[in-house]
């Protein structure tokens, strides 16, 4: 069955049910927990910048059950086990995998990423407990989240801030060895490349298509093969720049798993602030990131990913980004723009800020980054 009626029915259905003994449930005992659900339905980048949460449950609970359940197209990232985590794909208009999530063992404890609507279902299903982030907006979607972790008040990457859900010390660095890239039929490509990623989850992301072009005829200069890259439906931004014989052209055509193994061979990647960025710093590629709407404080480098080269292109201000919100959450610090492009009331009509991030300190960037001995 599709749709979410079906799946609201057996959730709601089942809440009736338990929630008169809310009440009774207390925090198990770290010793004690055995199976763990992380729950979520975060597009890619805020799911892969959430490692540091998977990183650290692992820590904290060597010997537990993890599982992650996320989108279907996410799942498949995850056959290789980083940290032993065990994914199951699911979806709200998905009934039968509802249904999976309800037929696993009672679990003890559910890690929500950033999504408390989704503890409705945690309950459904049976948790002891229920871990999220405070202050989501509407207020009614925090009522059944046992444990709220507030964000922190000073500026701080997304992804240490994932980890704070977890009671301790920061996690260990990601390292590759972490996550194994698995076995993976990818394209022939060069011995040395760079990936240049144009799509973007927004098109108030898109860096200009003269901007990619200088960008890559400088690097053809320099004896470095260019792989264009973009996501199912981004076949015009490709066309724009106008790929030269000798480019190497992927868009659209890998399945995430072999487009994290073309990353993890290249010489450095140029990618907006969007999901394939953070697919790039599990790769632990040099990446270099473009930013003009979203904030390079919350979304470049961190902690977590320390060991592998990021660096951000790109105003660290912008008069228009002032908007502060993360996961429909107030955050002061947090300075971005939701504007869509547009002539309506609200949009943006010009994408200045993409604009003002320069073909030539990009190419420096790459420089300063890349490995390219």
């Amino acid at each position: 069955m599709k749709g979410r009626f079906p799946g609201r029915v057996l959730i709601f259905a089942t809440l009736l049910f338990r929630l008169p003994w809310q009440w009774l449930r207390r925090k198990p005992q770290p010793q004690s927990v055995q199976r763990i659900l992380v729950l979520h339905q975060f597009l890619l980048g805020d799911a892969l910048m959430a490692t540091s949460l998977l990183a650290k449950l692992r820590e904290r609970f060597p010997a537990a059950d993890i599982v992650l359940a996320c989108p279907p197209l996410q799942a498949g990232l995850y056959d290789s086990q980083p940290y032993g985590i065990r994914a199951m794909p699911w979806h709200p208009r998905d009934f039968a995998s509802i249904r999976r999530l309800f037929a696993l063992p009672r679990v003890d404890m559910v890690y929500l990423m950033g999504e408390n609507r989704l503890s409705y279902l945690a309950r459904a299903i049976g948790a002891r407990w229920i871990v999220g982030f405070d202050g989501e907006m509407p207020h009614y979607k925090n009522w059944l989240v046992d444990e709220r972790i507030p964000y922190s008040q000073e500026p701080e990457a997304w992804t240490d801030t994932a980890a704070r859900l977890v009671d301790g010390p920061a996690p260990q660095p990601f390292d590759l060895a972490h996550w194994p890239l698995g076995e993976q039929r990818v394209p022939a490509l060069p011995a040395r490349y760079v990936v240049l990623h144009v799509g973007a989850s927004s098109p108030t992301r898109y860096w200009p298509s003269e901007y990619w072009q200088s960008l890559a005829a400088s690097l053809r200069e320099r004896g470095l093969a260019v792989v264009w890259s973009g996501g199912p439906g981004e076949h015009h931004l490709i066309e724009r720049v106008t790929p030269l014989p000798q480019d190497i052209v992927i868009s659209g055509s890998l399945t995430l798993p072999q487009l994290r193994a073309v990353l993890a061979a290249a010489q450095a990647c140029v990618c907006p602030d969007t999901g394939i960025a953070h697919l790039a710093k599990t790769a632990g590629v040099p990446l270099v990131m473009l930013f003009g709407p979203g904030s390079e404080e919350l979304f470049g480098t961190s902690h977590f990913f320390s060991r592998y080269t990021c660096l951000g292109a790109g105003p660290a201000l912008f008069p228009c980004r002032f908007q502060r919100s993360v996961h429909h959450r107030p955050v002061d610090w947090a300075l971005r723009c939701f504007r869509p492009v547009g002539a309506q009331p609200g949009g943006c009509k010009q994408v200045q800020c993409m604009a003002a991030v320069r073909p030539e300190a990009v190419l420096q960037s790459i420089l300063t980054a890349g490995n390219f001995t």
